[in-house]
């Protein structure tokens, strides 16, 4: 694995801020994503990636407080975000009112949210201060990512491409993150991945 440099979050941050689409590593495999505040942004990312209107997309967040400000957040949820952020598990809850993310990225009322412990998206997610579109860097429906290579040859041939690729070198192949759904005190498990969640 690659040791990301400053230079290379400052280009993510300004293509980031720039309306642009990223490819860069998670701690579990590639990634692409933009600011989940701008639609445009958001509609390509789901162009380049093939990836149905209706599916909605995972968040990374700076921190824990800025999560009311997309979901609401429950107890439970509270408790599940204290115990494994920063972490690879993304809790689903209700939409927050007011929340500025694209509908897009949301799916039937609810979105999708993380604290990354990945430390480029740890860093980069708090310098931009916004929520950033954290979707698998594959073509919808394929296998994840954990190279650069890979990455690559994915994208090649596409009418549209990411703007600004982050090379993090090989990533170690590891699940996908855990994916659960917190309504109230209810917690249904989506995804079972790289966190143990008991159901």
């Amino acid at each position: 694995m690659l040791q990301i440099t400053a230079h290379d979050i400052d280009r993510a941050l300004a293509c980031l801020q720039d309306g642009g689409v990223i490819v860069f590593p998670t701690e579990t495999s590639y990634g692409i994503g933009c600011d989940a505040t701008n639609a445009d942004a958001v509609a390509r990312v789901f162009t380049i990636k093939g990836r149905p209107d209706d599916k909605g997309t995972p968040l990374i967040i700076p921190d824990i407080e800025s999560a009311l400000m997309f979901i609401k957040v429950s107890d439970k949820a509270r408790e599940l975000m204290d115990k494994y952020w920063p972490g690879a598990l993304n809790i689903i809850g209700p939409v927050a009112i007011n929340s500025p993310v694209s509908d897009k990225c949301s799916q039937d009322s609810t979105q999708s949210v993380r604290v990354s412990s990945h430390p480029f998206c740890a860093t980069l997610a708090r310098r931009l201060g916004k929520p950033i579109v954290a979707s698998s860097a594959n073509i919808s429906g394929q296998d994840a990512i954990y190279s650069i290579e890979e990455v690559k040859k994915v994208f090649l041939g596409r009418p549209d491409k990411p703007d600004c690729v982050i090379d993090g070198g090989n990533l170690p192949n590891l699940p996908a993150s855990t994916t659960v759904k917190v309504i109230g005190d209810n917690v249904e498990i989506v995804r079972q991945g790289s966190v143990e969640i008991e159901s």
